[in-house]
């Protein structure tokens, strides 16, 4: 159980910031090409979807590395 929760929680992190810097590819892209005019807070453009980017990125990253982990985990690594 420990295990699980510490694979679960180290893979979700590292998919985290993987996802982010996806995320934060993506989201750049976009507000630069497509949405210049977009502004969220103080920020317009590629600043501003860059940001949403990293968040959704992030969040998805996490879930699906969470998971992953999780399922490395209960798996047997050797035969008794």
């Amino acid at each position: 159980m420990v295990r699980r929760l510490f694979y679960g929680t180290f893979v979700g992190i590292l998919f985290l910031i993987i996802g982010a810097i996806i995320g934060f590819q993506i989201g750049t892209y976009i507000g630069g090409n497509y949405y210049p005019s977009y502004t969220l807070w103080t920020w317009t453009g590629y600043e501003a979807t860059g940001w949403i980017g990293i968040f959704i990125g992030g969040l998805i990253g996490f879930f699906i590395g969470s998971v992953l982990g999780m399922r490395l985990a209960s798996r047997r690594m050797y035969k008794e």
